[in-house]
């Protein structure tokens, strides 16, 4: 596969994981009018299809736009990957916007029309059954230790291998999976992928056991059945972050044979194609059995707060709130509570340190 044709087969799949994510994501929660609580005997009026077709159009004809600026880039810059990737994303993300924007506008209209409010989520129900789960998160901690053992194999073989490492190390890859950008032998250069291993093993295994001890919403009208919904949610949600984290610390490894004391050249694109595919199958396959299972409207939890704590109806800022993560109201997962420093600070901690991990490789290889 020759670097143009590498290229545009990774810009089109990433574009579309880009997009589907983008635009698909209102039309999967019902409970939810771009960010805005709709009550649910109120979720079939046709004012709620006609804006979210709306916010579809004006998305797609960003879409279109950001893909014709995207080719003619491409051909006025010789190939940039850069300024080819930068017009179709930015335009296409500011064209998103700007359909969420004018969207959300029609939607907190609609609401004042219809005198919609969402639960109060300062009201607290308990389920005291005796069939409650121990472990909402549903995977057990030692479950990580699969992501340890691959971790110290591949830093073994790498340690093993020592000998067969050339003295310059490739540290990036253009499309076509060509090493573009070299690095001298040092410890730091040939255990990057290692440290960056661990640091992704760590980030998601935080993620998974702060989701499971987030406190739980219930619904007063069905505690029992909220909690089981919520419980089956909070576990569906594990198994994805596993999988992704497993799948990504397999990568890395495979990377750091192809790149080191295996190195051939290339770096095979196919494999970068299939992993990209793979994450668009699982996360369709986890979005389809949410809403198999009624799983994408779980009771207050996700109504947490009224609309005015959601600014532009994706950011959580309540200082009255003491709960450091709550679920989101766009998409599924989590999100932080803005107004709580801590949140600003593993945010930081989340964004600085694959970053200074790969900064003080490259130090440590020059």
């Amino acid at each position: 596969m020759n670097s143009t044709t590498a290229f545009v087969w990774i810009t089109v799949v990433i574009d579309l994981i880009w997009l589907l994510s983008l635009i698909g994501l209102p039309f999967l929660m019902n409970a939810m009018l771009m960010g805005v609580y709709v009550p649910p005997q109120e979720r079939s009026l046709p004012q709620l299809r006609a804006i979210r077709l709306r916010f579809l159009m004006i998305s797609l004809s960003g879409a279109l736009l950001g893909g014709l600026l995207s080719f003619a880039a491409y051909r006025l810059s010789d190939g940039s990957e850069g300024w080819t990737l930068s017009c179709l994303l930015v335009l296409q993300a500011a064209a998103v916007i700007a359909a969420w924007a004018f969207s959300r506008r029609q939607a907190l209209a609609l609401k004042a029309q219809r005198g919609w409010k969402a639960p109060d989520s300062s009201k607290r129900t308990a389920y005291i059954g005796t069939d409650t789960q121990k472990n909402p998160a549903g995977i057990r901690a030692w479950a990580y230790l699969l992501h340890v053992a691959i971790i110290a194999l591949c830093a073994l073989l790498t340690v093993l291998s020592w000998d067969r490492i050339p003295d310059l190390v490739p540290m990036h890859f253009d499309a076509a999976g060509l090493p573009d950008r070299y690095a001298a032998k040092s410890m730091g250069s040939v255990f990057t992928l290692n440290l960056l291993q661990i640091l992704i093993t760590g980030l998601f295994a935080g993620i998974h056991f702060s989701v499971g001890r987030t406190r739980q919403n219930l619904d007063p009208a069905d505690p029992r059945g909220s909690l089981r919904k919520q419980t089956l949610f909070r576990g569906a949600n594990a198994y994805v972050l596993y999988t992704l984290s497993l799948v990504v610390v397999l990568m890395f490894g495979w990377i750091q044979a192809r790149s080191t004391y295996d190195f051939r050249g290339t770096l095979p694109i196919g494999y970068a194609l299939a992993f990209l595919l793979l994450l668009t199958v699982m996360l369709a396959a986890f979005f389809i059995y949410l809403k198999k299972r009624g799983l994408d409207d779980t009771g207050t939890n996700r109504h947490h707060g009224e609309d005015r704590y959601w600014r532009g109806g994706a950011f959580y800022c309540n200082p009255q709130d003491p709960a450091i993560m709550v679920e989101k109201r766009i998409g599924f997962g989590w999100t932080f509570n803005f107004a709580r420093p801590a949140s600003w600070l593993i945010l930081a901690a989340i964004l600085f340190l694959p970053a200074a991990a790969i900064v003080i490789a490259f130090t440590a290889g020059s």
